[in-house]
């Protein structure tokens, strides 16, 4: 069973991405030239915890493996 760090990094991770590209698509949606700067600013932080949440999970999973036994 995954532990309760796994599924919190998991969860806050996904959600992070589709904030990022959600605020993304504004920045670059925008139409006024000189705006939008906030939602760039949001989606390169919302990136960026994204990016934590998948080191946090898989950096916890290195060298975990499971004992395999000879006599089994």
């Amino acid at each position: 069973m995954k532990s309760l760090k796994d599924i919190l990094a998991i969860l806050v991770g996904i959600a992070a991405a589709v904030g990022a590209i959600f605020y993304f698509y504004k920045f670059v949606t925008d139409p006024n030239p000189a705006g939008g700067h906030t939602s760039g600013w949001i989606a390169l932080g919302l990136a960026a915890v994204a990016f934590v949440c998948g080191l946090i999970y898989f950096l916890g999973h290195v060298n975990k493996e499971e004992e395999i036994h000879i006599t089994q």
